[in-house]
């Protein structure tokens, strides 16, 4: 899914706030692919909602460990991709392909739905990914880095500071709130990837490590539940980016580059 909302060049029509004017008249060209991903969206958008309703509810009130918690961050940036973003991206393909014509209000909740949760996707990613390395590389700071008081106050900064960079395209300056936006995405990706690989360094070279014979038995066990957790989160990780990446390098080459793009099916 992307921005299209706020960069398709679409049809002459009432302006729509900070919004570009819409133009539909390409839309035969990407008919088809309108109606596979809104079918797609429709079956996904209710199992994004509960599911991740369900891995909220689950951590925080049973398993409340700064990794949950993030996990949580995460899992509640998509309850709102669930509830906004993919009903927001079904109502304006089905509506172009249809009507030649979007609402403001649709394109306008699509529009600032995408940016805020793909945002917090991001940052929390990035968070995620430190937290993991820091517990396996810097284990005796751990504790003074991350604690769930900590994690909860993450959380909140990382939605007011997506919440705030959302706002700013009202201000009149849309392209340079989205720039800011890409800019901040592209820096957590970095983050992100490099943490992992310096998780995976650390692994490696533990499990070469000789283990001394007086290492005691529980921290033995302690050690093997981090690796275990560490290598699940890393795979999350790893999906997320994969599955947000393509989005991230459209958007950049066609917004930031302003570079021309053939067709807007690689938005889809």
């Amino acid at each position: 899914m992307a921005d299209n909302a706020s960069t398709d060049s679409l049809a002459s029509g009432p302006s729509c706030y900070h919004l570009p004017d819409p133009s539909f008249d390409k839309v035969s060209e990407r008919y088809t692919m309108n109606l596979v991903t809104a079918i797609i969206n429709i079956t996904g958008a209710p199992f994004a909602a509960v599911f991740n309703v369900l891995i909220v509810y689950a951590i925080v009130s049973r398993l409340r460990t700064p990794s949950n918690l993030l996990i949580a961050c995460l899992a509640l940036s998509d309850v709102f991709v669930g509830l906004a973003v993919q009903p927001g991206y079904i109502t304006y393909r089905l509506m172009e392909n249809q009507l030649r014509s979007v609402p403001c209000f649709v394109r306008v909740v699509y529009a600032n739905a995408f940016y805020l949760c793909c945002g917090v996707s991001f940052m929390t990613l990035a968070a995620v990914s430190y937290e993991r390395f820091v517990a396996v590389r810097l284990q005796a700071r751990y504790n003074d880095v991350f604690s769930s008081k900590r994690v909860l106050k993450y959380m909140a900064a990382i939605w007011i500071v997506n919440i705030i960079l959302t706002s700013l395209q009202w201000a009149g300056i849309n392209r340079v709130s989205r720039g800011m936006h890409l800019i901040a995405w592209f820096i957590c990706l970095l983050v992100a990837g490099a943490a992992n690989i310096g998780i995976v360094l650390t692994l490696l070279w533990n499990r070469r490590r000789i283990q001394p014979h007086h290492v005691q038995l529980r921290e033995q066990i302690r050690r093997r539940r981090e690796t275990k957790l560490t290598r699940t989160i890393a795979f999350i990780v790893g999906v997320y980016l994969m599955l947000n990446m393509p989005v991230l390098f459209v958007t950049i080459y066609h917004q930031i580059l302003r570079q021309d793009i053939k067709t807007y099916n690689h938005y889809s």
